[in-house]
């Protein structure tokens, strides 16, 4: 039997916002707006030289021969998509998210299957309404290709997909501020102890007076002169730890 055709290949994934709500609300209408939707989408992706390959439901699949054809082809969807929305009532306006995926792919006919595909629909999920989230492997071929600014979310574990995904979020449209609240947030610097110079301090001191120790004994083993090194490191070990507790004045700060 022969082998499946497979293929690396750019996903775009594109999905509406609260589409039940809005069927809920009036079907009739969001039916219409969602035909108006897609189509915006279709010139953008067309004229980026995309295939859309598969409708199901409210969304959309799309593939493209580059990863940066893609991502560009997402952006213009958005800024027009945003234009076209501005008229509609804000309860029923339509918005919708994109995820951006560069992966290998199963060809079935004209569709295309595969964790390509599946990580692009997660990546769709993860977007601001009227944003686009992109796959690392998407960022490393679009960064300092366009000029937009990205928000690194980090590793995300996806459903059904092995390992984690690192995810970027393009700073578009009028939510470009919210992207960076959907960052991990960045690690506080731990701030250093005075006992983490103290225990550096001793092992060095230690590991010295042990050399000298040994020195002491095969040259004068009747004479422990090793004593007054020994103090003079008691004394450089503990003034600075002494001074810090007692003045609250931190180590190597000088005059200031």
């Amino acid at each position: 039997m022969s082998q499946p055709e497979r293929r690396l290949t750019a996903i775009l994934c594109a999905d509406v916002v609260g589409y039940s709500r809005l069927v809920g609300r009036d079907e009739t209408g969001t039916l219409a707006r969602l035909d108006e939707a897609r189509g915006i989408l279709r010139n953008a992706i067309e004229g980026q030289g995309g295939r859309v390959f598969n409708l199901a439901g409210d969304g959309l699949l799309a593939e493209f021969p580059s990863a940066l054809a893609a991502v560009q082809a997402a952006i213009t969807a958005q800024d027009k998509l945003g234009v076209w929305a501005e008229g509609q009532p804000e309860d029923d306006r339509m918005r919708l998210r994109i995820g951006v995926n560069l992966g290998d792919v199963v060809v079935n006919g004209g569709d295309l299957l595969g964790d390509g595909v599946n990580v692009a629909a997660r990546l769709q999920a993860l977007a601001q309404p009227g944003g686009i989230c992109l796959s690392g492997a998407v960022y490393d071929q679009v960064r300092g290709r366009i000029e937009i600014g990205f928000a690194d979310l980090g590793p995300r574990a996806m459903k059904n997909i092995a390992d984690p995904v690192r995810v970027y979020a393009l700073r578009i449209g009028p939510d470009a501020q919210r992207v960076g609240s959907m960052a991990p947030p960045a690690e506080v610097p731990q701030q250093s102890s005075p006992f983490d110079g103290f225990r550096r301090r001793l092992l060095g001191y230690l590991l010295i007076l042990a050399l000298l120790l040994v020195i002491n004994l095969m040259t004068s083993p009747d004479y422990l002169w090793v004593r007054w090194p020994a103090l003079w490191f008691a004394f450089m070990l503990f003034w600075p730890l002494l001074r810090t507790l007692l003045w609250g004045r931190p180590e190597n700060a000088g005059g200031k």
